[in-house]
């Protein structure tokens, strides 16, 4: 059964933009940009109680940006585990197709 779906507080992804000052977008290797609230995100990871990796998935959601056009970016934490850690066994196949 899928996990509910969880957003890291204080952790923000988005698209390279333009300077400021220049007008002019960051190199081709810059793809885009993590902003931390430090403290947000710091308490956030405090209730990952021990938890020696937490694995975080950029996507590209259905919001539009209004002012560029594109698709916005959002973070998800990857909580996929798997089946025998989770204590699910796995079902005896007896041959049949069905």
């Amino acid at each position: 059964m899928p996990e509910e779906k969880e957003f890291p507080t204080g952790l923000f992804v988005s698209r390279p933009k333009p300077n400021a000052k220049t007008g002019k977008m960051p190199p081709a290797f810059i793809v885009g940009r993590i902003s931390i609230r430090v403290d947000e995100f710091l308490d956030y990871l405090s209730t990952k109680g021990g938890k020696e990796w937490l694995r975080i998935d950029i996507k590209e959601g259905f919001n539009v940006d209004e002012e560029t056009g594109d698709k916005k970016w959002y973070a998800q934490v990857d909580n996929w585990v798997k089946p025998s850690e989770r204590g699910e066994e796995k079902e005896e196949k007896d041959g049949l197709p069905f």
